[in-house]
């Protein structure tokens, strides 16, 4: 009651049906996380206007490009120091998938380690070093199981539509780097033997919906005939657990841990080697190491700023 005037409660429009009905007309446009990472940008929150003068502005404009060269590399955001590849198995039977086995290995190490276990990924967490760079073939994935454990983001996430393509975060102290090898190398992994000539090692015939959350959490032992039923190639799926060392427990059971860690190792082994052999032309051919990028289309901007751009004597970086 204000002022004689009395508010009647059925013609007040809830809110949250306001709210529905802007989205139902379109009135809400989707904020993708990449644009919104550029609202906090000193020229967006400065309202800059669209740019259609490109005169000299040496507000924005005062910085010259530097060449790329070790006196430059100490100014990198992430100081690196290890380099690793890997990759996770989860179970896909329920509406989240749950990891249960990591694969890792260096770029130095021909070994790789294993982790089993639905604590595997604070485990590797653990096991990386201050100041690692982890390569993962599809980081949008991989990184989900990672997300939870980390104390911190730092610096912007970059991401593109539906591709999370580098994260940066803290754990324990400790920072660490995450990259998706698929934004350089932009095909299948099972395409990497061909496209480097490596050798492949083992076909790969694993019974995916045979590991379930249930039972990776309950044995290690696998029953051989209940697999079959979870693969197409059974004739090959019989010849790996003979030939994987000390994967065959008897004529009946298998060590499904040790069958996951194989394959998923001799996927870290691939995607590592292939990863280095490009990364080894690039530095060959071009002097460009893809360790500094995030994927090809900033190690192609970076030649042609090597080959092009800096040629000119006036590259300036845009500050923002």
């Amino acid at each position: 009651m204000k002022q004689g005037m009395q508010l009647t409660q059925s013609l007040v429009t809830p809110l949250a049906k306001v709210i529905e009905l802007l989205f139902a007309n379109n009135y809400f446009e989707p904020i993708r996380t990449g644009e919104l990472c550029t609202y906090f940008t000193t020229m967006y929150n400065e309202n800059l206007e669209e740019m259609i003068d490109l005169t000299y502005n040496e507000r924005y404009c005062a910085r010259m490009k530097k060449d790329w060269s070790s006196e430059t590399k100490k100014d990198m955001k992430f100081p690196r120091e290890h380099v690793f590849f890997a990759d996770f198995e989860a179970s896909t039977d329920g509406n989240i998938h749950k990891a249960y086995n990591i694969c890792f290995m260096e770029d130095d190490d021909d070994g790789y380690t294993s982790i089993w276990g639905s604590d595997c990924a604070s485990k590797f967490l653990e096991a990386l070093p201050d100041k690692s760079l982890v390569y993962f073939h599809n980081l949008s994935y991989d990184v989900t199981f990672l997300m939870s454990q980390l104390e911190e983001i730092t610096g912007t996430p970059i991401i593109k539509g539906s591709q999370t393509m580098q994260i940066q975060g803290k754990y324990k102290g400790k920072l660490l780097c995450f990259k998706d090898s698929y934004a350089i190398i932009s095909t299948k992994l099972e395409r990497f033997p061909e496209m480097f000539h490596l050798t492949s090692g083992e076909k790969e015939v694993f019974p995916y919906n045979y590991y379930t959350e249930e039972l990776v959490n309950t044995t290690k032992v696998g029953n051989i005939d209940e697999a079959m039923n979870h693969v197409k190639d059974i004739e090959a799926f019989n010849e790996n657990i003979e030939k994987i060392e000390d994967c065959k427990i008897d004529d009946e059971h298998f060590d499904m841990e040790v069958y996951s860690s194989f394959y998923c190792g001799q996927d870290v082994r691939i995607l590592r080697d292939g990863f280095l052999k490009f990364r080894n032309d690039l530095m060959t051919e071009f002097e460009i190491d893809a360790y500094d990028y995030v994927s090809i289309s900033s190690i192609s901007n970076k030649l042609f700023e090597k080959r092009v751009y800096w040629k000119n004597g006036n590259l300036f970086d845009l500050a923002g």
